[in-house]
């Protein structure tokens, strides 16, 4: 594989000494532009621009999606200088800026509306976000729950589907460990009426040889007391995935009506371990969003907008299960059989109305109300029993709590003064949040941005967010209520715009401390000896982020370095920061030979990482290093016409690395991809 890729190199590198034509240039300064005038909605639920945004936001476009090859949302976080995740081959875990768990405290929008999991506010990330159907990503770091409501504790991901793009396009892939991928995405316009849709498939067996050897050493994977009852056996472990996912909108002059729809079958990855750990666990899950609304211009300075939207998903998990655990020594003494758990369907149904009012010039109010009603479904067992099949629903689960209502209403101020060729603007805003269950809360945001010029910024920003507990942690709750988790933020950010020996740069920088209260912990009261969920702790992370991309003729870049600074915590006896490497460098490179061909490469570094394991054949934990590493993948593209033809290898020197296991002890780490290449193929029309 390594003398294929040196040759094609040479190949492309010789082809492009031949033709070095203008139109390549063109094409790349484009791009370009592109990005330095690009306007985002996330930060402030308005179009502004990027430099002049109120915080920190990194923006993904279609031309960086294409030139790195980036598959999924999953490669596309990767280049975000302060995302922090652990990829178990069936979800992504993580957070942002140095806090790590289950990405409860990053919303997940899609096109600007919350798909979070409604059972454990999780942005549930998995192979349900193709590029293909993403125009561009916006990604909001900090708090910011004024405008958005919970669970936008740490950030706020803005998937931009295609829907909007007018584009035509068919696309294919295929790669190593049986990956296939088709998409589809159409658009049709009658006059005023405009219907978009963009269609999806995905399906990988994920089974690298590397990943079954890891799976049976039990000391480097798993040092689980039950180790011995495992299935040892390599060539028994699956790690199956099958993902569909749609998404359409029309649109006409007195209404619009959409859907985003996802279904996923999968296996728990690497992740769970069990006696059948080898062969996995079955789930079916998956989320369909509706939404109709209407955008209303009332006079001169009104606008607004009413959406009603419903919100339902559904998890089916089959998983074998053990009757003789006590009197078993070994794997093939177990008496196994299927036992299925069914959560849901939960649904939720919401009614969300934003006015602006244009109070005058660099003047406006943003005026809304959120109100929803959601009801979680119930946990159901297939217990098997001497009298047949019996549902059970556990004691301890909350049925009381299953359904809720939750309402808030928010506002935000901007105004901006013009002194000559300076600027200052001052984002002010404030929600009052109420819900069942769980304590009301006040949220404010202020951002005030400095312009000394069009080409510099420099803001201070203050925000406060939230996130409420979830159906799982109420079921050990004693009393009725249980106080939400929040999570404040100082930040300074300088973002610029420059040019230097005619090469264009577009910089940003980032300082922040970030501070989180009311952690949930399980703790068993010595009297009753009944375990209860309490609400204690806080957690600090400090840190500096920045990113820095440029482009010159036909080379373009970015380069984006990381420093954070957590609290230390006691695990093992010691007191030591658990899960986070504290730098973390991404280099991206790419050079544009001609009109047809553009090759890049993209370089991820991670520092090390301890973490808290158990340990092997002993008693108690201990802190593991899970070891540095860096990944180099590239990415060569042909386009001629409207067709697109891409060769992307990713771990391009068969980098060995882990990601350390940040929700338990055990299993002590996850194995990443070895080498692997996929093709892809895409047509406009």
């Amino acid at each position: 594989m390594a003398r294929l890729v040196t040759s094609l190199f040479i190949c492309v590198i010789s082809h492009s000494s031949m033709t070095l034509a203008q139109e390549g240039d063109a094409l790349f300064a484009m791009s370009f532009e592109e990005l330095l005038d690009q306007d985002v909605t996330v930060a402030a639920r308005k179009s502004e621009s990027w430099l002049a945004s109120s915080g920190t936001v990194y923006v993904i476009n279609r031309s960086d999606i294409e030139r790195y090859g980036w598959r999924d949302l999953k490669e596309i976080l990767a280049s975000v200088p302060n995302m922090d995740y652990f990829y178990q081959w069936s979800w992504l875990p993580g957070g942002q800026r140095g806090f790590t768990g289950n990405m409860s405290g990053t919303l997940m929008l899609i096109d600007g509306r919350e798909v979070q999991n409604l059972l454990a506010n999780e942005a549930f990330i998995m192979n349900n976000f193709p590029s293909a159907r993403i125009e561009r990503v916006e990604i909001l770091q900090g708090p910011n729950s004024t405008l958005y409501g919970g669970n936008a504790t740490q950030g706020v991901i803005n998937v931009i589907t295609r829907l909007d793009s007018g584009v035509n396009q068919v696309s294919l892939l295929v790669g190593d460990a049986g990956t296939r991928h088709g998409h589809g995405l159409f658009h049709y316009r009658q006059g005023e009426v405009e219907l978009g849709v963009s269609a999806s498939y995905f399906e990988s067996d994920q089974d690298y040889h590397e990943i079954r050897e890891f799976l049976v050493d039990d000391e480097a994977f798993s040092r689980n007391g039950k180790d011995a009852l495992r299935n040892h056996n390599p060539n028994d472990f699956r790690n199956q995935e099958k993902n569909i996912t749609l998404d359409s909108r029309l649109t006409t002059p007195w209404f619009y009506l959409g859907n985003n729809l996802t279904r996923t079958t999968n296996v728990s990855g690497i992740e769970a371990v069990a006696f059948d750990y080898i062969t996995g666990d079955d789930a079916y899950r998956g989320y369909s969003s509706y939404y109709l609304g209407k955008n209303l211009q009332s006079g001169a300075n009104w606008s607004g907008n009413v959406e009603l939207s419903y919100f339902r998903e559904y998890k089916e998990k089959y998983r074998l299960s053990v009757d003789n655990s006590d009197q078993a020594t070994r794997y093939e003494e177990l008496a196994l059989y299927t036992e299925r758990e069914d959560i849901g369907p939960s649904d939720r149904i919401r009614l969300n109305t934003q006015w602006t009012y244009q109070a005058g010039s660099g003047q406006d109010w943003i005026l809304g109300y959120d109100g929803w009603r959601t009801k979680i479904g119930r946990k159901v067992k297939y217990r098997r029993t001497a009298e047949g099949i019996k549902l059970v629903t556990p004691d301890s689960w909350p049925t009381d709590k299953e359904r809720s209502d939750k309402h808030a209403v928010f506002g935000q101020y901007s105004r901006s003064w013009r002194f000559g060729e300076r600027t200052l603007k001052v984002n002010a805003g404030l929600r009052y949040h109420r819900q069942d269950y769980t304590n009301a809360s006040w949220l404010p945001r202020v951002s005030m941005v400095y312009q000394p010029n069009p080409d510099q910024a420099l803001k201070l920003t203050y925000g406060k967010a939230f996130r409420p507990p979830t159906i799982f942690e109420f079921d050990l709750v004693v009393d009725d209520k249980i106080e939400s988790q929040s999570m404040q933020m100082y930040e300074l950010n300088w973002s610029s715009k420059f040019s230097w020996h005619g090469v264009e740069f577009a910089n940003i920088s980032a300082l922040y401390s970030m501070q989180a209260k009311n952690f949930y912990q399980k703790v068993q009261d010595p009297n009753t000896q009944i375990w209860r969920t309490i609400v204690a702790g806080e957690h600090r992370v400090s840190g500096w982020e920045n990113q820095l991309r440029w482009q010159a003729q036909r080379w373009h870049g970015q380069l984006a370095i990381r420093y954070v600074s957590p609290d230390k915590t006691q695990a093992a006896g010691q007191s030591v920061v658990l899960n986070v490497p504290d730098h973390k460098v991404k280099l991206g490179l790419g050079y544009t030979l001609d009109q047809h061909w553009q090759i890049s490469a993209f370089i991820d570094h991670w520092d090390k990482v301890l973490t808290e394991a158990n340990r092997f054949q002993q008693s108690g934990t201990e802190i593991v290093t899970i070891p540095a590493w860096t990944t180099f993948n590239v990415n060569l593209t042909y386009t001629s016409g409207n067709s697109r033809i891409g060769l992307h290898i990713e771990n391009l020197f068969d980098e060995t690395y882990y990601h350390g296991n940040a929700r338990g002890v055990s299993p002590v780490k996850y194995i990443q991809a070895p080498r692997n290449w996929r093709l892809s193929w895409s047509y406009r029309f």
